[in-house]
């Protein structure tokens, strides 16, 4: 029997597994295959070829996780940020699993009757009705309330299964950290796998979030082979590599298997705050510098910015205290801020600008939320982080974190596909309905990955 009669032998009873790798470049991915590092993946990759995905805009785990969960973009989703606004208000909220107003994927599944298991998949809690098994992931506060059926929230508490990894004083205290994070994956493991092997399912989703904890602190140890913690970053990705050797044997020989990360990453080299050039524009106002909240905005500021990088005009009905006209006065205004933002320059390259491009809403959003989204989009150049504080007092800096997302270059692997083309992480929610054999809703925005027709 061939490879392909093997993986895909019976149509009519294909599953599919999905292993997500929060925040993991594809040229990670690569190195540490050629170095050696994972060689459980590299016999798997031999099986397909992987690619380079790009993630969502703004490339955030938020609204990369719900566009992979929904198919559709943040106008339909609803999903902006890990922060936004209350409507027609400053006061800022965490938008959580409740605020996605799009269909999931497992929706569509579940109409057809068939199970999803969906673990640790960030931007899932509270936890909600599923037709299989959901366990929240981040950001999730109560195991307890990150659990459906709850009926097995007293297993995975007699595991020891833990929800993420401590990281806030990672930078301070890295031993403490690197404990904990190889606990977590270990545990991470240990759950997915019983999931995987005793309960029914037609959809499985794993995910494992510490890459991106670990890129964000530790990406320039992992590029210089002489910091002290270069080589606790490589065994984590050998120990994920057993992981996720051990949890490809386990799958059932009719199953379809796809390997993804939400969005790349890379070395920080400045953090960018725009919203200080807002201020010294006078574009931005604030009744109080450093301002208290969101609600210390003047009423004669024109436009602000949240993480990272949206850019809000101070419109008139859709603001408390707006003050820009809809028609020619917004229309200039964005064109007004996207020619002072593209002049921007480095402090340690002057000459050169730190953004790559500046999106219109409409340019990337389409949908019955279009209202809610930010009317303009920083994209910064590989190593510009862009920041949504307006405390700050300067325009370029440096925190604790030594890597950031990128958009372009998330990972993405399909068993048996030849991945050939450019992909998009919108793309993936249709491409596993189509390996599941379930007809595609209207509302998706995106089509299956070309080269899926072999395998089905």
């Amino acid at each position: 029997m061939g490879l392909k009669e093997r993986l895909f032998k019976t149509k009519g009873k294909n599953k599919v597994a999905v292993i997500g790798l929060d925040g993991v470049p594809y040229d990670l991915i690569e190195d540490l295959v050629n170095a050696g590092k994972m060689p459980a993946l590299a016999e798997i990759l031999k099986e397909g070829s992987p690619e380079k995905m790009k993630s969502s805009i703004p490339p955030v785990s938020s609204v990369a996780w719900t566009t992979f969960m929904t198919g559709v973009n943040p106008g339909k989703h609803g999903i902006y940020g890990f922060i936004d606004l209350k409507d027609y208000s400053y006061d800022p909220y965490f938008p959580n699993f409740t605020d996605i107003k799009s269909p999931l994927l497992w929706d569509s599944i579940a109409a057809h009757g068939k199970k999803t298991i969906a673990i640790n998949i960030p931007q899932t809690y509270p936890a909600k009705e599923i037709n299989g098994i959901l366990i929240s992931g981040f950001v999730a506060l109560d195991l307890q309330k990150a659990v459906y059926p709850p009926s097995f929230y007293p297993k995975l508490k007699k595991m020891d299964y833990r929800i993420d990894v401590d990281y806030q004083e990672a930078a301070e205290k890295k031993e403490e950290f690197f404990t904990d994070l190889f606990y977590t994956l270990k545990k991470r493991g240990e759950a997915i796998k019983y999931f995987l092997m005793k309960e029914q399912w037609d959809l499985f989703i794993g995910v494992f979030t510490g890459t991106d904890r670990l890129h964000h602190y530790f990406w320039n140890e992992y590029e210089n082979p002489q910091e002290r913690y270069h080589q606790k970053f490589i065994d984590y990705y050998t120990q994920l590599d057993t992981i996720i050797g051990d949890l490809v044997d386990s799958l059932p020989g009719h199953c379809h298997l796809m390997i993804m990360a939400d969005h790349g990453f890379c070395a920080l080299k400045q953090e960018f705050f725009p919203n200080t050039w807002l201020k010294e524009k006078g574009y931005l106002k604030l009744k109080k510098d450093p301002p208290d909240s969101f609600s210390d905005i003047h009423s004669d500021s024109k436009a602000f910015i949240l993480d990272p990088g949206r850019v809000y005009i101070n419109l008139k009905g859709r603001m408390p205290e707006g003050c820009v006209k809809v028609g020619r006065e917004y229309d200039d205004l964005r064109e007004e801020l996207m020619q002072g933002f593209m002049g921007i320059s480095s402090p340690s390259e002057p000459s050169s600008p730190i953004l790559e491009r500046i999106f219109r809403k409409e340019e990337l959003f389409s949908g019955p939320y279009l209202n809610k989204a930010p009317d303009l989009v920083l994209h910064g150049l590989s190593g510009y982080d862009i920041k949504g504080s307006m405390s700050k007092g300067y325009l370029f800096g440096k925190g604790r974190f030594t890597g950031m997302h990128t958009y372009s270059d998330a990972f993405l692997f399909l068993r048996g596909g030849d991945l050939k083309g450019n992909y998009d992480i919108v793309d993936l929610a249709p491409s596993i309905l189509y390996l599941l054999g379930i007809p595609l809703p209207n509302h998706f925005d995106s089509k299956p990955l070309s080269s899926l027709s072999l395998l089905r």
